[in-house]
C-alpha cells in the first residue's frame, strides 16, 4: 500500500507543478515564458566526440556523458547524425523555433533481492525525475543541429523539495561561455 502512496504523491506534485502558468515575464522565474525571437548563440567551436550526437555542458565546462552531476543544472547540445570523427560545431547564432518543458521519470530497473527479504524499503517512486527545457534550433547553414536541452534531476538528494524547471540564470550557469541564451530584448 505504501508504494502506491509514494508514486501518487510524486505524480500529484508533478501534476500540480504542471498546472502552474508557464507565462511568467520574469527571467528569474522557472516559469519564464521565452518570448518569440529568442536565440541561441554558440560562442566558440564546440566539439562532439566520435560516435556521439550530443555534448554535455555543466558548470560552464564540457563534461563526459557519465560525468554529469545530475542534481545540478546541465545542458545537452544535440545534432542529427553520428560521425566516426569529431564533429566541430562552429560559432554562430541559431533561431529557436520552439521551447518546450517536460518532466521525465526513470525508475531503477532491477529491484533489490533484499526487498523480498524486507531488508530494504522501496516506496516505488521514480529513481530519477528530470525537469527538462528543450530549445528546438534552426539555422539554414547548419541543418544538422537539432536542439539544446537543459535539465536537472529533482529526485537527487537536496532537490526533492524544489520540483521545478531551471531558471534562465541556472541554464546560463551550466552553459558558461560556450553558449548564450539571448532573449530578443538583449539583441542590441
Amino acid at each position: 500500500m505504501r508504494s502506491g502512496i509514494g508514486v501518487s504523491a510524486v505524480l500529484g506534485m508533478v501534476a500540480i507543478g504542471g498546472c502552474g502558468s508557464l507565462g511568467s515575464p520574469d527571467p528569474a522565474s522557472p516559469n519564464y515564458a521565452f518570448p518569440p525571437g529568442v536565440s541561441v548563440q554558440l560562442n566558440q567551436a564546440l566539439p562532439i566526440n566520435p560516435g556521439a550526437a550530443t555534448v554535455r555542458l555543466q558548470y560552464g565546462q564540457i563534461v563526459p556523458r557519465n560525468g554529469v552531476q545530475e542534481q545540478d543544472p546541465f545542458c545537452i547540445m544535440e545534432v542529427n547524425t553520428l560521425s566516426d570523427q569529431v564533429q566541430l560545431l562552429q560559432p554562430g547564432r541559431f533561431e529557436v523555433t520552439r521551447v518546450t518543458r517536460s518532466v521525465s521519470t526513470i525508475t531503477a530497473a532491477a529491484p533489490s533481492p533484499l526487498l523480498k527479504a524486507r531488508l530494504v524499503y522501496d516506496d516505488g517512486t521514480p529513481s530519477f525525475l528530470y525537469y527538462i527545457t528543450t530549445f528546438r534550433l534552426h539555422d539554414p547553414a547548419r541543418p544538422d543541429v537539432r536542439s539544446l536541452r537543459c535539465a536537472w534531476d529533482q529526485m537527487a538528494p537536496g532537490n526533492r523539495g524544489l520540483m521545478r524547471h531551471l531558471t534562465l540564470d541556472e541554464m546560463r550557469g551550466a552553459l558558461g561561455g560556450w553558449i548564450s541564451l539571448i532573449p530578443p530584448v538583449e539583441r542590441l
